[in-house]
């Protein structure tokens, strides 16, 4: 991650930059003046004034003349997005209303390289400015070839990394021209050295000749442009036109067509390393919400950052983002607290945490009042200052004043892609509201004649450039492996945290089983059946194991699936959701079967009683889970909960002995884990010895249930 830090500027003093330590903001660096420059505003404007004569002072590249004692001088304008240059350091603009701020790259020189000459000795290959793989070392030798002999620079890891294919490398070969690609670094062997360069934070999108189908229905047809690294990309287009279609094809949820073209990267969309480094946003983006704004961070980094990364940077990483997005004061309140535009910038931050290239929002600016649209808007431009490349689909054109590049759908198909200042001109306005006002048939067609022409502009250059030019090097792609922070523990106390805070779920927790317990000791005595009160009892733990269980997964899908993708585990994520739910309602049956114990005077062994509770109480969590990570939202879950329990009062065998049901029923009944349950709870009660298969039977469904379910969500995180 590229390091930065927010400097705000007070408005009403002049601000001075230099060495000294008596200047506004000190950069300690022998390239920078004592006194090297000042900013300030005159008039509502902001300028620049260069001090020094010894050093560079630029604005967007350009210099700005020193400032000369007896001669006359102007000082140099800036507005929002303009880029100081201060010595070797840059100062990224960003207004927030009328509030300046900037944001000073710390490792600001963006060329930094490192040339190591090569031997047939093993070197080590190390940088404290770039991110080279940690234990690198590399030599030059002769490698046997098809064709003879040759020269090829071998470079091993101290540990492996992931290819392209998700396959473990621990050493390789480059010949001359070849490249290795990691997300922040490449690798090249000229020949004789090998030359190390950051690279941008971001990717590059290309999209070429894109059709997106949902199932056989095609929503989409022949979209392309191209996005560079650390650019902002607004979707714009009216309801239905196709927007949210393209977000859920880079989301995987859609599927393009045979022919289409989807690079991020370099490399397809669906690969499963690239998407580990792509953030997607919603326009209501999931938190916890019972989780404080530093919990929520601190959770991002620890799902999605490398173990040794986030003990040494998780707290300074989270303390700058919140920095950043205005949520400093705000890190020790619970995301139910916050704001609609504060909780979009939490789930932001979160998501930064893990560093991705990619940022794909939906309609980020949706419900927000225009001041709030503003602020999130400088968010935006000052992550793509540090790198980060973001596209989002948008109604609001606030966005048009911070994105690089503009993309128009109209009836699903593209009305136009270029620079905002490129889609004034086509429109004809200078209003950013007028660009859909004057959107329709004849411009969308009007425009895929110019893009055509474009392209064969554009196709006939790069042939005449390629046949110019050296051919184009090899690149091989390469990722770290993520060694997570160990989760089960860490899953099982975040639902136990979310949980306890919740006080009226808490206080549900412990009343639910003294109010039904309370009943069943007014209603049941020692002369009740004790066929009756065994089917009472495991109806009751039904209920409680699959009311905490049904929204488990659903009511945090998105975020979940979010972490899945970044290589969190499916198998440690779903048994720490089963762990709690399990636990609370085991001992919530125990409980209602002390008040039952009480009246009906049943004398069971505990090792057995415990036994036949968690047998009663597993299959249910475990079914509550799987329709949970079936469901699409919480609402459908919950309108299964009675699906689910009236097979286990009617095929338990407790209302219609299973003699007297007919075949289907019967055949039935093997699959309704209530009817083991029944038979184990009777045989408890009668002090009788219970077939082992009774509880071997009821924990087998819930086997296949987990199958079942871990299958599904490995499926759901897999692009189409």
């Amino acid at each position: 991650m590229q390091t930065f830090r927010l400097v705000n500027v007070e408005s009403h003093r002049p601000f001075t930059i230099g060495r000294k330590s008596d200047n506004s903001l000190v950069l300690d660096n022998l390239m920078v003046s004592r006194h090297h420059a000042v900013l300030e505003r005159i008039q509502e404007k902001w300028f620049v004034t260069n001090l020094t004569q010894n050093s560079v002072t630029q604005v967007n590249g350009k210099d700005v003349a020193p400032k000369v004692d007896g001669t006359p001088y102007t000082p140099i304008e800036f507005s929002d997005g303009d880029v100081i240059q201060i010595g070797p350091h840059q100062l990224k603009v960003t207004f927030k209303g009328k509030d300046l701020s900037l944001l000073l790259m710390e490792s600001a020189d963006q060329e930094i390289s490192l040339t190591r000459p090569l031997t047939e000795k093993w070197q080590a290959i190390e940088s404290n400015e770039l991110d080279i793989p940690s234990g690198m070392a590399a030599r030059i030798g002769q490698v046997k070839t098809k064709n003879g002999t040759e020269k090829k620079a071998t470079v091993k890891f101290a540990k492996a990394l992931t290819d392209a294919q998700g396959k473990s490398v621990k050493q390789m070969n480059l010949s001359a021209n070849e490249t290795l690609r990691q997300p922040s670094c490449e690798i090249t062997f000229d020949g004789l050295s090998l030359v190390c360069k950051n690279r941008p934070q971001g990717f590059d999108v290309e999209v070429e000749n894109l059709d997106v189908f949902a199932g056989k229905k095609q929503l989409l047809h022949g979209i392309n442009f191209n996005l560079q690294a650390g650019e902002i990309l607004a979707v714009i287009g009216r309801s239905g036109q196709g927007k949210s279609t393209l977000l859920r094809l880079l989301q995987g949820i859609h599927r393009s067509g045979e022919n289409s073209t989807v690079r991020i990267g370099s490399l397809d969309y669906r690969n499963t390393e690239i998407r580990k480094h792509i953030s997607f946003l919603e326009q209501d983006p999931q938190l916890r919400k019972d989780l404080t704004v530093r919990e929520t961070l601190l959770d991002g980094g620890r799902v999605y950052m490398n173990r040794k990364d986030f003990k040494a940077n998780a707290a300074g990483r989270m303390e700058k983002f919140c920095e950043l997005f205005g949520l400093s004061d705000r890190m020790d309140h619970p995301v139910k607290t916050l704001s609609g535009g504060e909780s979009r910038r939490a789930a932001l931050a979160r998501e930064l945490m893990g560093n991705p290239g990619l940022i794909v929002l939906d309609e980020p600016l949706s419900g927000l009042d225009p001041f709030n649209s503003k602020i999130l808007c400088s968010h935006l431009k000052q992550l793509s200052f540090l790198g980060h490349t973001i596209i989002l689909t948008t109604h609001s054109y606030e966005a048009l004043e911070i994105a690089n590049k503009v993309l128009v759908l109209h009836q699903g198909e593209q009305g136009f892609f270029g620079t905002p200042q490129e889609a004034y001109r086509y429109f004809d306005t200078s209003d950013p509201e007028q660009i859909l006002s004057n959107l329709n048939d004849e411009t969308s067609s009007n425009w895929q004649h110019v893009f055509e022409e474009k392209k064969l502009q554009e196709t006939l250059a790069t042939r005449v450039t390629a046949a110019l030019q050296k051919p184009r090097e090899k690149v091989h792609f390469c990722f770290p492996k993520t060694d997570l922070s160990p989760m089960f523990l860490y899953k099982v106390t975040l639902t136990a945290r979310q949980w306890f805070r919740d006080r009226g779920k808490f206080i549900a927790l412990l009343v639910q089983p003294l109010v039904i317990g309370f009943l069943f000791s007014q209603i049941f005595s020692s002369l009740t059946s004790l066929w009756i009160v065994a089917f009472a009892v495991i109806l009751c733990a039904n209920w409680l194991a699959l009311s905490l269980s049904i929204r488990e997964i659903v009511q945090e899908k998105e975020i979940l699936q979010s972490e899945f993708r970044k290589g969190v585990s499916v198998f440690t994520t779903v048994t720490a959701k089963l762990i709690l739910p399990a636990m609370v309602a085991w001992l919530q049956t125990l409980i209602v079967y002390l008040f039952v114990n009480f009246r009906t005077q049943v004398h069971a062994s505990p090792a057995q009683l415990l036994l036949v509770t968690a047998a009663m109480v597993i299959p249910p969590v475990t079914v509550g889970l799987m329709v949970s990570a079936l469901s699409k939202n919480a609402g459908q879950a919950n309108a299964l909960l009675p699906l689910l329990i009236i097979p286990q009062v009617a095929l338990a065998g407790a209302l219609v002995p299973l003699d007297q049901m007919l075949p289907i029923g019967r055949f039935l009944s093997n699959i309704i884990w209530s009817r083991f349950n029944q038979n184990s709870l009777l045989n408890l009660f009668l002090e009788r010895q219970d077939p082992i298969e009774n509880i071997l039977a009821a924990l087998a469904i819930a086997l296949g249930c987990y199958i079942v379910m871990v299958i599904r969500i490995y499926c759901s995180k897999k692009a189409k």
